[in-house]
């Protein structure tokens, strides 16, 4: 279960190939494990992700996710005054709030929490045309809150802010200055990827069961015993 912005709703794209879509095929295509369900939405915050997860989780039915990603703050750490903005402090409460709702309705679910990406401003400005509100250090101090609130609540946490930070040719990953290319989209599959098999190995792709049994184990004439 993929929750947050339009970072997470691109993912499931296929020009460029994203990140959901690369987990998906592993999950669902090759190893028919789990299914993915994607939900973000574009230009959202967590105060607006708050208000509208009571409704997926209504609308997701009674099999509950096994593993779920938190992916907010790009929007919330736009300038104070942008209409999508939500105070630090507002942030770190929603984030709360909605790991609070999911661990409600789903009791055994693990969560990530992933952290906004760093921006490139003056990509981000350009492709706007204008200033697009966000900036450098106001995307770091998010990352910061987010990742304290995932220690805080015993969640997992993806830092892509310092991961991809790390990366000296990080701006080269986005197409726009904010969203990924097919480049950054495989490196956050990756680094998700790498923080599941390490320290959720038993949500890996690999160790979790197939969905009914794999066609060799079905007898041409008994096949009902092992399919019922």
């Amino acid at each position: 279960f993929f929750f947050g912005d339009s970072i997470t709703q691109a993912g499931s794209k296929v020009e460029p190939l994203g990140w959901v879509l690369l987990l998906a095929d592993a999950y669902l295509a090759v190893n028919r494990c789990a299914e993915v369900s994607n939900r973000g939405f574009a230009g959202y915050n967590t105060r607006w992700g708050l208000v509208v997860l009571p409704q997926l989780i209504k609308e997701h039915g009674p099999i509950a996710p096994c593993l779920a990603t938190i992916f907010f703050g790009a929007n919330d750490a736009c300038r104070e005054g942008a209409r999508q903005h939500v105070p630090l402090a507002e942030y770190r409460k929603n984030l709360g709030e909605i790991i609070a709702l999911m661990t409600k309705a789903w009791p055994q679910v693990t969560i990530i929490l992933i952290t906004p990406p760093p921006i490139d401003k003056e990509a981000w400005d350009a492709f706007k045309g204008q200033d697009g509100e966000r900036c450098m250090e106001s995307v770091g101090e998010y990352a910061g809150v987010c990742k304290g609130v995932a220690a805080e609540t015993g969640c997992q946490c993806l830092d892509l802010f310092e991961e991809m930070g790390k990366l000296s040719d990080w701006k080269a990953m986005m197409m726009d200055g904010l969203h990924f290319n097919g480049r950054g989209n495989a490196v956050v599959h990756d680094l998700l990827k790498k923080l599941i098999d390490t320290k959720l190995p038993h949500l890996s792709s690999s160790k979790l069961p197939i969905h009914l049994p794999h066609h060799t184990d079905i007898d041409g004439e008994s096949y009902m015993s092992v399919l019922q």
